[in-house]
């Protein structure tokens, strides 16, 4: 009696030829998105409008004191961020207006890490945006054609 297989011994060393070249792949991208970026470059409608530096020091890495923790010095009760209070607080925070083609979006730089305050534009997109700190990471504003992107 003949079996049949569901799979031809060709179909197998294809399917792993192609899982190779998707580890491969991977391992590229890994390698070269890796770490922390040490600039941010602003980019409005494909023209660079500024490039800014990343600060390493203090409690602007996120690394907070039990202190900071129990007086709230930029923290809310319930866990969350409260940016006006971080930023008042700590001398390593920046705001960067950023005119685009609808209005004004602000970007606000903390220590290593980068998100958009505000932006006028109807979706908010952007502001809703979770910061962002490693090489390779973005936050778009399409309205205002606003480009924030970590870089090397």
């Amino acid at each position: 009696m003949k079996t049949y297989s569901f799979f031809k011994k060709s179909d197998i060393i294809i399917v792993l030829v192609l899982l190779l070249f998707a580890a491969a792949g991977l391992f590229v991208f890994r390698l070269t998105h890796s770490g922390d970026g040490r600039k941010v470059r602003v980019t409005v409608d494909s023209e660079v409008f500024g490039e800014y530096e990343l600060s390493k020091t203090g409690a602007a890495d996120g690394q907070e004191s039990e202190f900071d923790a129990v007086a709230g010095a930029g923290y809310s009760i319930n866990g969350n961020e409260n940016r006006e209070a971080v930023e008042n607080t700590d001398q390593s925070v920046r705001r960067i207006e950023i005119p685009g083609k609808v209005g004004i979006c602000v970007m606000v730089i903390d220590g290593t890490k980068v998100y958009m305050e505000s932006a006028d534009c109807p979706n908010q997109i952007c502001v809703h945006h979770s910061s962002i700190s490693h090489k390779g990471e973005t936050i778009i504003c399409l309205p205002n054609r606003v480009v924030i992107e970590i870089v090397d």
